[in-house]
């Protein structure tokens, strides 16, 4: 009895397939992949009906692809097998057959996937979150071109870090390598940084500085410069105030000597002055004296005396200061001017 193919298709990865075939009877059936004589068999009769080969050879080069896409994924998330192989289990278990034997050699199959995948995941446990990230600073000054490497503390000592980031700043950026922060340092200056780890654990903050060596010694020549003209222009500045001390002090002492020798000229002329006072009030005591002891002499003799009508006193001479402004002056003896005592500027 001979058949004849008419239909022939199949679910790759699953190991199902359906095949309808017609011969003196007409028959549907379900087959796995063990029915390779029926698969390969069906594929030539549909090549020879008008299939082409070099179609059939593309779509075999794109199964095998597909069967090695599945294998990598497979490996990939091998202790999450038993999820979707224990569901096929379950479907085969439960799903009718008239071949027992592949039925059973299907749940067994991925029975042992789904059994090998549950010990895989527990015995490779999860790795657990990142709760608490320290960094532990040996110092916090550092030159422009150091790379500098932390240790890491974190909690729990198993969890993972899968990214590792820096607060904003310009003067460092951060590199995770070999379970150590690689810090590298871009520019000089101060600032307060700390590190991110997988996107959300922020570690403890440091101030940290970063000097330029090269612009360091330049800044400590340029200050050493300024620093050298300050003290240049003090010293000149201190020349120039002790110059100036000097000068003034000079034109104070000469100054002080001219005040003095005026001074002195003053009271050199105040004391001739007042010699010369003396000196005339003693002459003119003097003259008076003489001139009274000349009236005397002359009222004693009997001389001439001179005084005016209205007078009191009889004066020695007619030239006597008081007697300038009087017109009418009469002249005889002491008695005739009837006068009792004599002038004090003449006499």
């Amino acid at each position: 009895m001979g058949w004849r193919f008419r239909k022939s298709f199949g679910i790759p990865g699953t190991g199902l397939s359906y095949v309808e075939r017609e011969g003196k009877e007409s028959e549907q059936e379900f087959v796995g992949v063990e029915s390779e004589n029926y698969s390969s068999e069906s594929s030539h009769i549909s090549n020879s009906e008008g299939g082409d080969d070099h179609n059939h050879k593309n779509r075999g080069c794109l199964m095998y692809f597909l069967y090695f896409l599945l294998i990598c994924v497979a490996l990939l998330f091998t202790p999450f097998l038993w999820i979707p192989g224990l569901i096929v289990t379950i479907f085969f278990a439960v799903k009718k057959s008239p071949d027992k034997r592949k039925k059973r050699k299907r749940i067994l199959v991925f029975g042992i996937i789904t059994i090998i995948s549950f010990i895989i995941m527990l015995a490779f446990p999860s790795t657990p979150d990142l709760q608490k990230l320290d960094v532990n600073w040996e110092e916090n000054q550092f030159e422009i071109s150091d790379e500098v490497y932390l240790d890491l503390d974190y909690m729990p000592d198993n969890a993972e870090i899968t990214s590792l980031e820096i607060s904003d700043n310009d003067i460092a950026s951060v590199e995770y390598k070999d379970g150590k922060a690689l810090l590298t340092f871009k520019k000089e200056g101060t600032a307060e940084i700390f590190f991110i780890a997988n996107d959300s654990v922020e570690s403890n903050k440091e101030t940290i500085t970063v000097v330029d060596p090269i612009a360091e010694a330049k800044r400590e020549e340029a200050k050493k410069e300024a620093e050298e003209a300050r003290l240049k222009a003090e010293q000149e500045a201190k020349k120039k105030a002790e110059e100036a001390r000097l000068k003034a002090e000079q034109e104070a002492k000469k100054k002080e000597e001219e005040e003095a020798r005026l001074k002195a000229e003053q009271e050199a002329q105040r004391k001739a002055e007042e010699e010369a006072q003396q000196q005339a009030v003693l002459q003119a005591q003097q003259e008076a004296q003489e001139n009274q002891q000349s009236s005397q002499s002359q009222v004693q003799s009997g001389g001439t005396v001179y005084w005016v009508t209205n007078g009191e006193v009889y004066h020695s001479t007619a030239d006597c200061p008081t007697l300038s402004r009087s017109k009418n002056i009469y002249s005889g003896t002491i008695s005739e001017s009837g006068k009792s005592r004599p002038c004090k500027v003449c006499h």
